[in-house]
């Protein structure tokens, strides 16, 4: 089992190897109309910041921005209907605070505000985030003929803290895979910040219809119903498409973000996926924990320490690679202290993300 678990684990990072290989920059000139999705919930602090960087696009084409209120309890709706009123392209849908709580209030904003979109394009980042000025752009541009589902790159905004370089080297593996993924036609993970896919498909796949009970999951669950459907996907390989995330502010946010993301781990609408995130999560589980068995010697140190030692070069090959493509050298500096922490952090999450050790507010994990 332990064997098999890390043949497995090696393959899959020689694999995504190959995608980051095959990554090549978009020279599409497509110009469809595109509306862009925006979800808030008590956003005052930063939507300022999004709206800003929203409103300077240099898209020629025809664009919208629809920022969907779901039920916030700050100014995040007044300062919103400022944007709208100087800025025609805007436009503010509010949830009525009297509708029931559902578990992923997030996907009905989503859902409601592509509900409302004009464009063929429909596009989507968070209101904690910062587009560049070329985001629309490059994105839109990206849907020539044949191409109906593109993701862009994204970046942390953090600063030296030892939280934040946690974020950023997990983000570079994060985005490392997703770029593969997107590289190989075989997308398995996605992210809001820089995603758009054509209005067409999005409704052919069933949209977030059948989802609203899962906690987390709005982006990935979504490609995937994309792919079944026959979606052709498309990674934006270019820095004008990377939106800049704010990281959780501490080790608190951090485990209590990463465990509401791991929360629906086992309820993907894919079997093999679900199968493969439980062999992983195992294998995974053995590295924490195998040590215990080698002191009671009950297995052989090899089993535990070897396996750690066959793990590390093969991650440092394919976060070289990742770091490489995306310009993120700096990162990789992390890795030695990194790594422990976060196969503690991946087997926690996992756990508390089934148990519900989790709350989903602004406050309790900055995201």
């Amino acid at each position: 089992m332990i064997l098999a678990g890390t043949a497995i684990y090696l393959v899959f990072l020689v694999v995504l190897s190959v995608g980051l290989l095959r990554l090549r920059k978009p020279s599409g000139q497509g110009k469809p109309s595109i509306s862009v999705v925006v979800p808030m919930h008590n956003e005052e602090l930063r939507v300022a910041q999004t709206l800003r960087a929203l409103s300077l696009q240099d898209y020629q084409g025809d664009w919208e921005i629809i920022c969907v209120d779901d039920r916030s309890t700050d100014q995040t709706a007044e300062i919103v209907r400022g944007q709208v009123e100087r800025d025609s392209r805007f436009r503010l849908i509010q949830i009525d605070p009297q509708e029931p709580d559902i578990p992923s209030p997030k996907k009905r904003a989503l859902a409601r505000g592509m509900d409302a979109a004009k464009g063929e394009i429909l596009a989507t980042t968070d209101a904690d985030c910062v587009p560049p000025r070329h985001w629309i752009s490059t994105m839109a541009g990206c849907f020539v003929e044949g191409v109906d589902l593109v993701q862009g790159p994204k970046h942390n905004l953090g600063d030296g803290r030892c939280s934040h370089r946690y974020q950023r080297l997990e983000m570079l593996a994060f985005v490392a895979a997703e770029a593969a993924g997107f590289a190989l036609k075989r997308p398995f993970l996605a992210s809001a910040p820089s995603l758009a896919y054509r209005a067409e498909v999005y409704r052919r796949a069933g949209g977030f219809h059948g989802l609203e009970g899962l906690i987390s999951g709005d982006d990935d669950m979504l490609v995937h119903r994309m792919i079944r459907v026959g979606a052709n996907p498309l990674y934006a390989m270019d820095a004008s498409a990377s939106v800049g995330t704010h990281p959780a502010n501490s080790w608190q946010e951090v485990l209590n973000q990463r465990a509401r993301w791991a929360s629906n781990g086992s309820r993907y609408e894919s079997v093999p996926y679900v199968a493969l995130l439980s062999c992983v999560f195992l294998w995974w589980c053995w590295l924490l924990l195998g040590w215990v068995l080698w002191v009671a010697e009950i297995v052989p140190g090899w089993s535990w320490w070897g396996i750690w030692a066959i793990k590390i070069p093969f991650d440092l090959m394919f976060l070289g690679l990742g770091a490489w493509r995306f310009k993120q050298g700096a990162a990789l500096v992390d890795y030695v202290w990194c790594l422990p922490i976060q196969v503690a952090i991946f087997v926690r999450s996992a756990v508390a993300g089934h148990l519900g050790w989790f709350r989903w507010t602004r406050e309790a994990d900055g995201g």
